[in-house]
């Protein structure tokens, strides 16, 4: 059964970027790249060049990152950061959507089939699902992380929480109108990060 859920790596004070980010710093200008240690730190490629995770629980969130992950969702600014991801997600070239008001003419062809979505978060959501074959909707991002919460839409909340303090920058859970109530699912501890799952409970 499809689930939505957040997937972000975070520093211990609630950054998932540093400052500054943009093309030239996708990750910030300082220290945001440790957030990513995790999937970093190790010597042995998992099926794409961006995970190299030791053996363990990080390789084993990696493991299943691949497994159930049916379709992604972000923002424009992450899409503009990340280049259109050259028109392929690094998770086995999932289906990505891309929340936005104004969708570029021109952008990168490839196996994720970028959509762009100007009617907001339920629908990408929505479009998302008819193409995820069963699997999760992963929200990457921010901006699609923050609607979909406030839109009561999210089942599940996974943070991969780094020991790093970065001080500033991009954070998650900062404009939420009200508290949410989550049930702990499971907690596993690798090196860089430990691995945190929730399920959001809806009233």
């Amino acid at each position: 059964m499809t689930k939505v859920v957040i997937d972000m790596s975070m520093s211990l004070d609630g950054f998932v970027a540093g400052p500054g980010d943009d093309k030239a710093h996708p990750l910030g200008r300082h220290g945001g790249e440790h957030v990513f240690d995790w999937y970093f730190s190790g010597s042995e490629e998992y099926r794409d060049p961006l995970f190299r995770p030791e053996p363990g629980a990080n390789k084993e969130q990696v493991e299943r990152m691949f497994a159930e992950s049916g379709a992604f969702i972000f923002g424009r600014r992450t899409y503009e950061i990340a280049n259109g991801w050259g028109g392929r997600h690094p998770v086995n070239g999932v289906p990505t959507f891309v929340l936005t008001h104004n969708p570029p003419a021109e952008y990168p062809r490839g196996p994720s089939n970028l959509t762009f979505v100007s009617d907001g978060i339920e629908s990408a959501i929505r479009q998302a699902r008819a193409v995820a074959k069963g699997k999760d909707i992963k929200l990457g991002g921010t901006s699609p992380g923050k609607q979909a919460l406030a839109a009561g839409l999210v089942d599940e909340i996974l943070i991969h929480l780094a020991p790093y303090l970065l001080g500033g920058g991009v954070r998650l859970f900062d404009a939420l109108s009200d508290g949410i109530r989550l049930d702990k699912l499971s907690v596993s501890d690798g090196p860089f990060a430990t691995h945190l799952r929730y399920r959001v409970i809806r009233d």
